[in-house]
């Protein structure tokens, strides 16, 4: 898979032409370059994708907050979204993270642009949101973009996070216990 690829893709459900570059001199090509790099950041936000995420413990900075107390912690530069900390105690401002705690850790998304890591079902749902992104500027109709962007939420995107969850969940299979089984009549029942 390569941006050029995820862009035909989407070009394809506009019924548009096929490039050969993101930097060719067509309307399509200027069109998919100028979202390429948000509609990646908005897609990223959506979930905790496998290929895209990082546990990290962050910096506390030396500077204090101005007023409220608490503890200034350095985000990634790289981070998109936060989607579980060690603490439920935190808020975000700019680019940094307040919390009471003299620790913290993250499990975030994070921009990751390198397309050859991207699952299958990602780059169906993406190829469609960069289509809806897009849709507007080249096909000047609402009634295909309002499609689009029901076929990325209805179909595409639930299938992409669908398929990400049961890549998470290998190795965490539910294990029986003395619980289940008293229930069940198991073992221990």
């Amino acid at each position: 898979m390569s941006k050029v690829s995820i862009a035909n893709r989407a070009l394809a459900l506009l019924g548009e032409n096929k490039i050969t570059s993101l930097t060719d001199e067509t309307q399509a090509a200027k069109a998919i370059n100028n979202v390429y790099k948000d509609s990646l950041k908005s897609i990223l936000s959506e979930c905790c994708w496998s290929f895209a995420k990082k546990r990290i413990m962050l910096n506390m900075l030396t500077t204090k907050p101005a007023w409220g107390g608490g503890n200034y912690f350095q985000l990634p530069a790289d981070m998109v979204a936060i989607f579980k900390a060690t603490t439920d105690k935190y808020e975000l401002e700019a680019d940094k993270l307040i919390t009471d705690e003299k620790e913290i850790g993250i499990l975030y998304t994070y921009f990751n642009d390198d397309d050859s890591r991207y699952s299958p079902s990602f780059v169906d749902a993406f190829s469609c949101r960069l289509a809806y992104d897009v849709c507007y500027d080249l096909t000047n109709n609402k009634s295909k973009q309002d499609d689009l962007l029901s076929l990325y939420s209805g179909h595409f995107l639930p299938i992409a996070k669908s398929k990400n969850a049961r890549d998470n969940l290998r190795g965490n299979e539910i294990k029986d216990n003395a619980w289940i089984d008293a229930i069940y009549g198991g073992v221990n029942g």
